[in-house]
């Protein structure tokens, strides 16, 4: 047995660099990259080097503006039109991040650098706990972010920068709202976000909330709406049984009632900052496309299926469709301090205590499957001085986590487990290139339900490059090894589940999950041209998926936790051009996007990654004249035909979306923005190949948005 395993030596080596001495010339005059190619946006949103913002790597930012314009109900609606990251949907009201190929369990998305603490990376119906409304900007990283955020985002990150924990005095009281109308589902949204102060104390405010029916959608649901009647020979006195006919142009049970908010403050003094929040969320949405006689599964916890029951009238959910109840409350706080000792010149902690539930409840009120995650998680980060021409920062983060899933609350007896890392970065300038390095460890220690006890070490190391042969290009390199270690879930779990309708059965025999990855980007940049192509390969040993056995488990099909070796290897492209200029009172922009991925999976049953995204090919046009703003946008969206036993073909697709938008000051405000949006406006049938039910729940038809932002 080896004291040190070769990844952990790695790992240990990435992070001692930046205390050693550099190789060159010690005296020579470092280049502020930062300023001369253009890249201010990124340190600006990122006060520490462990921002995620690391230029060897493929990032995208979208700020304020952006968000707002392109805010939906779901984080994965609200980004799934981006190079490179496409949206698994459960129906309107949950939408999870597939990044480059992965999803789930390897997509950590985050708010101001904390997990969301919730059940969705372990479910398709689960719902991500962040609300896009809320955002100053969205950072996404494509591409391994275990380095940073941990074992989560071995795929990709995502992270939702908010003022819930101001760090600053705002000169006078700002904020602003919204107000959507959505005529697929006859839905309203409605949120509002204020930010004060005064002296050396900030406060925080938000609340939103969000009602939609049934949304509307081009023809059947199913793919396969009406089932073959069969001939009853053997029942010659007996009517034939017919199922029952399906419903043209509506998605049924596909409502949703959401709401939340949260309250903040914090002292901000002459070197730093000091503040807490309390978040809370309560959710209620509807199962799309379920076996309407899924029963029996569930047992009737006394004084729970009553409080349901008057739930199911409240939101008018009917007989015999299933749907959620969810509810979170955290509690976040934060604290920076610039320059607090000799040789440190930043040090900044945060930490996260999370109390979530949810049902997944059957059409009567019985209770099917519940899930409960009580968490805590802690983070500190260290900022050092320049040493040797090497800027480095350290982190340290910990946590605890309490997870459960069983059949009512009172027989829930959850796993625990506690989670140690420590992580480093460091970067290094030369004349025309810039290195990034670093590396992690973590270790996670579990307790089954029955006691046993099993533990795990990830450790992941990275080293990348920026090339800069003019001002105008780029280049990036970027590797890294990283590991992920099982989910509590993915080990544990013994349950009926209503999103797969079949019974999960986790794996107490799964090892670390280890990526090798490779990415190569290059950019080039003019004050009217942005161009950019990335392409990466990801090779992993014990990739964990989910696999359906032929063995039937209280008459539902058995989904066993599975390892196999396995392969994505795919790549990006985008343009935008500035086609007028804005001296002429008006600008026009022309964008173009693709984005492919291609899977492998060494299993004696499957070739392929379950739900892998199709090709896409994306056309925009927007136009700015004076307070007018417009957009069109196409795109069509391949055939997908790398698929597993268990999936059908899917067809393509085109979209077509047109978006028009006036803003004018008004009295006291800054910005009053009035927009209306036509969605699929050619009324296509699309189907996600990423959704788990896109064999029965569809995208929504043609439809129009339109609403009023308001900016103070």
């Amino acid at each position: 047995m080896k004291l040190i395993p070769w990844n952990l030596g790695l790992a240990l080596t990435f992070l001692l660099v930046p205390l050693v001495p550099a190789w060159g010339d010690e005296d020579q005059e470092q280049v502020d990259h930062h300023h001369e190619h253009g890249l201010i946006e990124e340190i600006v949103v990122h006060g520490h080097l462990l921002g995620g913002g690391e230029r060897a790597q493929n990032v995208t930012i979208l700020g304020e503006e952006e968000v707002a314009r392109a805010a939906r109900n779901s984080i994965g609606e609200t980004l799934g039109s981006t190079v490179g990251v496409h949206s698994s949907s459960f129906g309107p009201s949950v939408g999870r991040l597939v990044i480059n190929g992965l999803g789930e369990t390897r997509v950590l998305v985050m708010e101001n650098h904390h997990g969301t603490m919730d059940a969705s990376s372990t479910g398709a119906d689960h719902g991500v706990g962040v609300e896009p409304f809320l955002a100053d900007s969205i950072e996404i990283l494509k591409g391994s972010g275990a380095l940073f955020y941990g074992s989560g985002a071995i795929g990709g990150a995502v992270d939702v920068h908010t003022n819930r924990v101001p760090t600053t005095v705002p000169e006078k009281l700002v904020g602003r709202a919204l107000l959507r109308g959505d005529g697929a589902s006859n839905g309203l949204y409605g949120g509002a976000r204020l930010d004060g102060g005064a002296g050396k104390f900030a406060w925080h405010l938000d609340a939103y909330g969000n009602q939609h029916h049934d949304m509307s959608i081009p023809g059947y649901a199913s793919v396969s709406p009406f089932p073959e009647e069969h001939a009853m020979e053997d029942h010659d006195e007996e009517e034939p049984a017919h199922a029952e006919e399906p419903i043209k142009g509506r998605l049924e049970n596909s409502f949703g009632e959401f709401s939340g908010g949260a309250v903040g403050g914090a002292y901000i003094f002459d070197r730093g900052h000091l503040g807490v929040a309390l978040v809370r969320r309560d959710w209620q949405y509807g199962l799309v496309g379920h076996d309407q006689d899924l029963h029996g599964h569930g047992e009737e916890e006394e004084g729970h299926v009553e409080e349901h029951e008057e739930e199911l009238e409240e939101h008018h959910v009917e007989e015999g469709s299933p749907w959620i109840d969810l509810n979170q409350t955290r509690v976040q706080g934060e604290f920076g301090l610039h320059d607090p000792i000799s040789g440190i010149e930043a040090l900044e902690g945060s930490f996260v205590v999370s109390d979530y539930e949810h049902y997944e409840l059957e059409g009567n009120g019985d209770i099917a499957t519940y899930f409960s995650n009580d968490s805590w998680q802690g983070r500190l980060i260290m900022e050092v001085e320049e040493r040797a021409d090497w800027n480095g920062a350290f982190g340290v983060q910990l946590g605890q986590t309490e997870q459960g899933f069983s059949q009512d609350k009172a027989s829930s007896n959850p796993s625990e487990s506690q989670h140690l890392a420590i992580f480093g970065v460091a970067q290094r300038g030369f004349d025309f290139f810039e290195i990034e390095t670093g590396a992690r460890i973590e270790r996670f220690e579990y307790e089954a339900p029955d006691g046993d006890a099993i533990d795990f070490l990830a450790t992941s190391a990275s080293l990348g490059a920026v090339f800069f042969p003019t001002d105008d290009w780029h280049i990036r390199i970027w590797s890294d090894y990283a590991m992920r270690a099982p989910q509590g879930e993915e080990l544990f779990s013994d349950n009926t589940h209503l999103s797969t309708q079949g019974f999960e059965r986790g794996n107490r025999q799964l090892d670390e999950e280890e990526a090798f990855n490779l990415s190569f980007g290059v950019e080039y940049e003019t004050g009217t041209m942005h161009l950019s192509a990335n392409l990466y390969r990801y090779s992993f040993d014990n990739f964990i998926y989910q696999q359906v056995e032929d063995e039937v488990v209280e008459g539902l099909r058995l989904i066993q936790w599975q390892q196999s070796e396995a392969t994505l290897v795919g790549g990006d492209l985008g343009a935008e051009l500035e086609v007028f200029s804005q001296s002429r009172g008006f600008e026009g922009i022309i964008s173009i996007g693709y984005d492919m991925v291609r899977t492998d999976l060494d299993d004696p049953h499957e070739k392929h990654l379950p739900r892998s995204p199709a090709s896409r090919l994306m056309l925009a046009g927007e136009l700015t004249w004076r307070d007018l703003w417009a957009r069109a946008s196409y795109t069509h969206v391949f055939d997908q035909d790398d698929i597993i036993s268990t999936e059908t073909r899917t067809s393509s697709y085109d979209n077509l979306d047109l978006e028009v938008e006036y803003s004018f000051p008004v009295d006291a405000l800054d910005e009053l923005t009035l927009f209306v949006a036509g969605r699929n406006l050619g009324d296509e049938e699309q189907r996600d190949h990423t959704s788990f039910v896109k064999d029965v729940a569809p995208r929504a038809g043609r439809r129009v948005e339109a609403g009023v932002r308001v900016k103070f």
